[in-house]
């Protein structure tokens, strides 16, 4: 949604609810009120002017970017069942005061954005300053700028209510000794009353979001497209919240399987984060994040010492010496993990990235260099450990995380050289016989994709220039090779000689897929990836199958991202309009 002109007087208070909608978490009610509001534009004066201006920031754009006067909302949500217990009565049955509970919020940053948690201030619904403890979660490996921060403070609501307090980022309180990224928290006078324990509450009785707008500028879990301004594609949007509310059996029925369809393949707790940083509300803070606890209560397994975590369906026997299988690799979710630690601050979080990584790191030597490279059967296997390394590294970035990064990059890189179709070819036959019985030299699109968002997860972080290369490459190869002859999917299977997948029965999967033309366009600035892109997302989202939550997963980690490569598109604000006409 582009931001309103000054001169225009009747659009820019409707401009303004929406935001507000969106905050306050009342869309339903707010439209109606909206709708009154650009007719008369004078009761837009009912919005308290400080609150007004810092709102404004975040109407959407087509660019999300921080917002100038370096002031953000932060929406208190007093949503959970007993959320606020009752004030105790006074002397004479007059009810007191509410009492104060623990909040904390983690609050991403692009990069360069902040650099230190003493420029923190926090301010309550009438301007006053609130006592609050701060620390950094994790940096931007390049440059050592804060990518997320914890704030824990006090407040107290009742329950059901809501109140929009303001998070100054811009200059240290007076007197405050400087807070560099990778220190210790320092404690200042004003956080000095505070207790130890407020760091952090994820689950607490009030929950603290930010704009979706903010998270799409941050970059914390990638290119993201608030909801609210996606006009290009609202098939999508509507679609794929229809399927979660309408999924039968509902999405948390599904458990833990080592065969059959399971809850997390494609990584739920990912998608289901991926869904909230859109739309920024606290109930879909609360299902992601249940989502996130579920993981680790049920699928993961680890060391004595903690040091390690593999999933429950490696064998119990299993050591760094023996390589994990296949099946394993796509259930460690690394991507989803280290969304829950940078969105809520959760030590367990963190703990379960760590310890994945770890294992997979002490792994490489049994992954690639037995009687085959097991990272190179299929794409997906690589991505996989790609992704939660890449994970591991955001948290922890040593230099021999590093180099154990690199050192896939160059496995992938050299791969992708092999040949000269641009795909990384590999037997076909030798990952699933029953798909191809015979086709010694292929790829597959779907795997690619997924390659290519772990090729994204670790250029941000180490802004290597040859992954732009291998990702055009792979584009190329997708528009030219892969399509189908009616160019409206992918073939499932590329290279396969006993069939040739030339059908577009798999335009479901467009919508995993897509974003690898997206992630071209990022890296090269050439518009024509976006129109490849388009047009495949088009067919996607009409054929869209989100029944059970393998589908519904492959869809909203995916195609989201998409939107967030595309939001960069020289005006796409208009590109949108017209293609909403067509």
């Amino acid at each position: 949604m582009a931001t309103p002109p000054p001169n225009a007087r009747r659009t820019a208070p409707t401009g303004l609810c929406r935001v507000l909608a969106a905050l306050l978490l009342a869309a339903s009610l707010l439209s109606a009120s909206c709708s009154r509001l650009s007719a008369r534009s004078p009761t837009a004066r009912r919005v308290e002017p400080r609150v007004r201006a810092v709102l404004q920031a975040h109407v959407g754009a087509a660019r999300p970017a921080l917002p100038r006067e370096r002031k953000v909302p932060l929406l208190l949500v007093a949503d959970a069942a007993g959320s606020a217990p009752a004030p105790e009565k006074g002397p004479q049955g007059a009810a007191g005061p509410l009492p104060e509970v623990a909040v904390s919020a983690a609050v991403p940053f692009a990069p360069g954005a902040l650099r230190d948690v003493q420029l923190l201030r926090l301010l309550d619904d009438h301007g006053a300053a609130v006592p609050s403890r701060a620390k950094p979660l994790a940096v931007w490996p390049q440059g050592r700028s804060i990518r997320s921060a914890l704030v824990a403070f006090r407040a107290a609501l009742p329950a059901g209510g809501r109140a929009i307090y303001t998070l100054d980022y811009g200059a240290p309180p007076p007197g405050a000794p400087p807070q560099r990224a990778g220190a210790p928290a320092a404690q200042s006078a004003q956080a000095a009353v505070l207790d130890e324990a407020l760091l952090p509450n994820p689950d607490g009785p009030i929950a603290a979001v930010l704009p979706p707008s903010w998270y799409a500028a941050s970059l914390v879990s990638g290119p993201q497209l608030p909801v609210m301004d996606d006009r290009r594609f609202p098939g999508f949007e509507a679609g794929i919240e229809g399927a979660l509310a309408r999924m039968t059996p509902a999405y948390d029925a599904y458990g833990v399987t080592c065969s059959a369809p399971y809850r997390t393949y494609y990584d739920g707790p990912h998608a289901l984060y991926q869904r909230f940083l859109r739309n920024g509300d606290a109930a879909r803070y609360r299902r992601a994040r249940a989502e996130a606890v579920w993981y680790r209560q049920h699928e993961l397994r680890f060391s004595p010492d903690r040091r390690l975590a593999v999933h429950v369906c490696e064998r119990e026997d299993w050591t760094p010496a023996a390589p994990l299988s296949w099946q394993v690799l796509r259930r460690m979710l690394g991507q989803g993990m280290v969304d829950d630690y940078l969105l809520t601050g959760d030590p367990a979080a963190r703990e379960a990235v760590l310890a994945m990584g770890e294992a997979l790191r002490q792994n490489q030597a049994a992954l690639t260099g037995g009687r085959e490279d097991v990272l190179r059967v299929t794409e997906r296997n690589m991505a996989w450990v790609m992704m939660t390394l890449s994970s591991y590294y955001a948290l922890d970035p040593r230099p021999e995380l590093l180099s154990t990064l690199r050192g896939l990059a160059d496995r992938t890189v050299a791969w992708q050289q092999q040949g000269a179709s641009g795909a990384f070819e590999h037997d076909l036959t030798r990952a699933d016989p029953s798909e191809c019985e015979r086709g010694p030299r292929g790829g597959s699109p779907f795997m690619t994709a997924l390659l290519v968002d772990a090729l994204m997860d670790y250029h941000a972080l180490t802004g290597d220039p040859r992954v732009r290369d291998v990702v055009a490459r792979a584009a190329g190869w997708l528009a030219e090779r892969a399509i189908t002859s009616d160019r409206r999917a992918f073939r499932y299977l590329w290279g396969c000689e006993t069939d040739a997948y030339d059908d577009s029965g798999t335009a479901d999967l467009n919508l995993l897929i897509v974003p690898v033309f997206g992630a071209a366009y990022a890296l090269t600035r050439d518009p024509r990836w976006i129109e490849v892109g388009d047009a495949l997302a088009d067919v996607g989202v009409k054929e869209m199958l989100v029944k059970e939550p393998k589908h519904w997963n492959q869809a909203m980690r995916a195609f989201g991202r998409y939107l967030g490569y595309r939001a960069a598109l020289p005006g796409a604000a208009s590109e949108w309009q017209r293609s909403a006409g067509r």
